[in-house]
């Protein structure tokens, strides 16, 4: 038996009381696992009481090293989060769905799991979703290596895509593909720096940081729900 602890990217189900679930695992990075749950299987949560970013303990059967574990007992992890709807469901699964994007199979750091675990946690008792939301997206650019520094930021400047830096609004800007507007660099910077004062224009924020996303990592797919929080 081996003991994982994990937050929920997602999952799918594929059998009758049966799903694929995915984690973003402590100890091994993202990895799959396969559950069995119907209402009289103990020690189990059926995949309709799951939730994007629940942080849940698990035990499985079978070589840690296979593909897919069969996980035979799991537990929520406190906080447990309760039903989220609307906007608070959209944000969270948007983030779960980022980080499934530019995770990789088995490459971790468990010091970026505590601290974003933690932001994570701190933002479940705050009321400022999208705030939380961005926060711990910009906080991923920055453990992903191409973050601006946010003490260099002065009021306008907009970010030089390919180069990762403010740069004046008044500089040549011929020969770059792409720049973050004004708005949303004030947002990136104050993110970064520590705690988003508002959501006014956080939306607008994510979908540029989502063509940030874009310019450096090649593959990264802008995901599904981001279009959803544009127009809710």
């Amino acid at each position: 038996m081996h003991k994982h602890r994990g937050l929920v990217l997602r999952h799918v189900p594929y059998r009758d009381h049966r799903y694929m679930l995915y984690l973003w695992t402590r100890e091994s990075g993202p990895l799959s696992f396969a559950v069995y749950a119907s209402r009289s299987t103990p020690g189990m949560l059926r995949s309709g009481q799951l939730r994007p970013l629940q942080e849940l303990e698990l035990v499985t059967a079978g070589a840690s090293s296979s593909q897919v574990q069969r996980v035979r007992e799991m537990y929520p992890v406190p906080p447990v989060m309760g039903d989220l709807k609307g906007l608070q469901l959209v944000a969270y699964a948007l983030v779960a769905e980022w980080l499934a994007s530019v995770l990789a199979e088995g490459q971790n750091e468990a010091t970026y799991y505590d601290e974003f675990s933690a932001q994570l946690a701190e933002g479940y008792r705050r009321s400022d979703t999208l705030a939380v939301v961005a926060e711990c997206l910009a906080g991923l650019s920055r453990h992903l290596g191409f973050a601006p520094d946010p003490l260099l930021y002065q009021s306008g400047f907009l970010l030089d895509g390919q180069s990762g830096s403010w740069v004046s609004p008044v500089s040549d800007s011929s020969e770059t593909p792409w720049r973050m507007g004004a708005v949303s660099c004030a947002l990136y910077a104050e993110a970064l720096g520590g705690r988003l004062r508002s959501e006014q224009n956080v939306a607008e924020f994510l979908n540029d940081l989502a063509t940030y996303f874009q310019v450096h990592l090649t593959g990264f797919r802008r995901p599904r729900y981001l279009a959803l929080l544009l127009t809710s």
